[in-house]
């Protein structure tokens, strides 16, 4: 290596510039790790490890066996280390599950009379944020969504104005404290340091949006193995968040019920020759289905192609009407909620999907994977792995809006950190 070559590196070492970002995304049906190269002087991602394992130890967002879900934690971080040809240790956790919840929250501070500082603008935060009240929930990350002053809404940023009050309207998005302890503890023995926790739904909505949907509004409905989830983006920001209990695996279980079969088999059928629509299938087409015989053991059989839509298609539906009626219930008691919608996550590769989603929500749809994302492959180029590319994102994008203080980036990592760099940290977020 070349003495400025070494300069370089040395340089980017002591500014805190790790020369890869990690992202580690637990599902209730797939762990997935993504490793990116440290771009220079760019927002875009670029994969150079990716590795995925199936969710063992985890169901809905709790962790059911900790040897379990920590070997799986392990085999999708090694198979990306592999790929990447570098070791991590630092990785920013996504976590879902139908508990994470966004709320609400205003708090201000007097001014009195004088131009508002960053100082200000802070202290309003906090205000804000102590007003959360739930010992048994930890916030992961919170956004403001607009200040006002002397009562006067509608500013972005009020620094350098003169007011007398500065207030400040926040989302906040929470999670119980103790499964998500757990679900920490369980990456800190696979030997990883969990740097930040964020919401998949809302890593997913970073990866898949445009612009102009962030900007004018749109709904991504995140459809995952135990968890379809919802998150809400408007003018730049996270405006609202939700999630129901039902996910793809749900539809499998039912297939499973219709057929007599194994689980794995249903799974596999589904996966294979499933859809929600008539439209997408021929009615007279006919596939292998086996089913459990009088000994236990699974026997050859046959099944039509319209008769799993006609079993797979009332679950789905459940999933999106069930979502549909929490949203309307949140646009009529706190804000309206955009109505464009935008699906991805695994179970939304069901042909027929997007038809399905235009009958429920009434509302154009889009079906969309991870963009602005290179390096991913052709097996990791869908909408899987949304919430995982998200995760990058929102790391390359500097952890805007986390305010944890257990997991945020603004705050101490769970490795604790130097008296030097929690000193620097201060003086960069107060001048």
């Amino acid at each position: 290596m070349s003495s400025l070559a070494s300069r370089i590196t040395m340089r980017e070492k002591l500014a805190g510039k790790p020369p890869f970002l990690a992202a580690l995304d637990i599902g209730s049906s797939k762990i997935a790790c993504l490793i990116s190269k440290n771009p220079e002087g760019t927002k875009n991602v670029h994969i150079v490890g990716a590795g995925h394992q199936l969710s063992r130890g985890v169901k809905n967002g709790a962790v059911t066996d900790m040897d379990a879900l920590e070997r799986s934690i392990r085999v999708a971080v090694e198979q990306a280390e592999r790929a990447a040809g570098a070791r991590i240790s630092d990785v920013v956790l996504g976590v879902s599950g139908p508990n994470l919840k966004s709320v609400y929250l205003q708090g201000g501070v007097n001014v009195g009379n004088r131009e508002i500082t960053q100082m200000h603008v802070r202290d309003a935060n906090n205000a804000a944020l102590s007003t959360f009240q739930q010992p048994d929930r930890q916030i992961l990350h919170a956004t403001p969504l607009g200040y006002a002053l002397d009562g006067a809404g509608g500013v972005k940023d009020p620094r350098g104005m003169i007011a007398t009050r500065l207030t400040v309207t926040m989302l906040v998005v929470s999670g119980p404290v103790a499964p998500l302890k757990n679900i920490a503890q369980c990456v800190t023995r696979a030997h990883l340091n969990p740097v930040a926790v964020v919401a998949s739904p809302y890593a997913a909505g970073l990866s898949v949006l445009v612009e102009d949907e962030i900007e004018q509004g749109a709904t991504v409905i995140d459809m995952g193995g135990g968890v379809t989830s919802a998150a809400c983006f408007y003018e730049g920001n996270l405006i609202y968040l939700d999630s129901v209990p039902v996910g793809g695996a749900r539809a499998s279980s039912d297939l499973a019920q219709g057929l007599g079969t194994t689980f794995a088999a249903a799974e596999r059928l589904k996966t294979l020759h499933g859809a929600v629509a008539l439209s997408q299938v021929h009615a007279f087409d006919v596939v292998d289905a086996p089913r459990l015989g009088e000994d236990g053991r699974l026997e050859a059989g046959t099944t039509s192609k319209a008769e799993l839509t006609n079993m797979l298609r009332p679950r789905f539906e459940e999933m999106l009407e069930l979502l549909e009626k929490r949203l309307s219930k949140a646009s009529a008691q706190y804000r309206p909620l955009p109505r464009r919608i935008v699906l991805t996550g695994g179970a939304s590769q069901m042909p027929g999907m997007r038809d399905v989603a235009e009958e429920v929500f009434r509302a154009p749809v889009r079906m969309a994977r991870p963009s602005r994302t290179t390096g991913l492959g052709e097996m990791y180029q869908t909408s899987a792995f949304s919430s995982a590319a998200g995760l990058l994102k929102w790391e390359i994008n500097g952890g805007a809006g986390a305010v944890a203080p257990m997991y945020g980036k603004s705050r101490m990592p769970l490795s604790g950190g130097s008296i030097f760099r929690k000193a620097t940290d201060w003086l960069k977020e107060n001048f």
